[in-house]
């Protein structure tokens, strides 16, 4: 009886586990992003819209979802004579890079440095320092003509946090 319920309780983890939600994969032949995710799409969209069209976004039906960010990609293309879209290639480069560098360990595509690296992508320099006795990685960028710098501290679970100081 015991090796029964283990057996059950087995393939019932391993069939739900393995369960994919239709509604949040692209066809492949629709897809022009880095991944056939669209929960993966909703969260770099996150970043690089504003809030108020961020939240119209996220309201939407699969296929007017898909739409608004297909028209979103659209609007901001640098050069619509060309086949491919340079503000989408700019911007899977930045994602695959993200997912690649910043590992699960620091969170993914989730982590604070790959939303900076996203958003702004290459830093102008990158430099490792220690400060209050912690490890702390501080990208510096040019914008607007503006020296902007982010500090990243790790926390003790090794994830680096972005740190924002208040007080300067």
């Amino acid at each position: 009886m015991n090796k029964f319920l283990t057996l059950t309780f087995l393939l019932i983890f391993v069939a739900c586990s393995n369960k994919i939600n239709s509604d949040y994969y692209i066809n492949t032949n629709e897809s022009n992003y880095w991944t056939n995710d669209l929960k993966e799409i909703e969260i770099v969209m996150s970043y690089i819209l504003e809030y108020k069209d961020y939240k119209i976004m996220s309201k939407l039906s699969y296929e007017d979802k898909l739409e608004y960010i297909d028209n979103f990609f659209i609007s901001i293309d640098p050069d619509s004579t060309t086949k491919n879209n340079e503000s989408v290639d700019e911007l899977k480069r930045r994602v695959e890079f993200s997912k690649k560098n910043f590992s699960e360990s620091d969170g993914g595509l989730q982590s604070d440095r790959a939303k900076i690296y996203i958003v702004y992508g290459n830093p102008v320099s990158v430099n490792e320092t220690f400060i209050n006795n912690s490890d702390t990685i501080v990208w510096e960028y040019q914008i607007n003509n503006e020296n902007i710098e982010f500090y990243f501290v790790r926390d003790l679970f090794g994830r680096y946090k972005i740190f924002i100081d208040d007080f300067n």
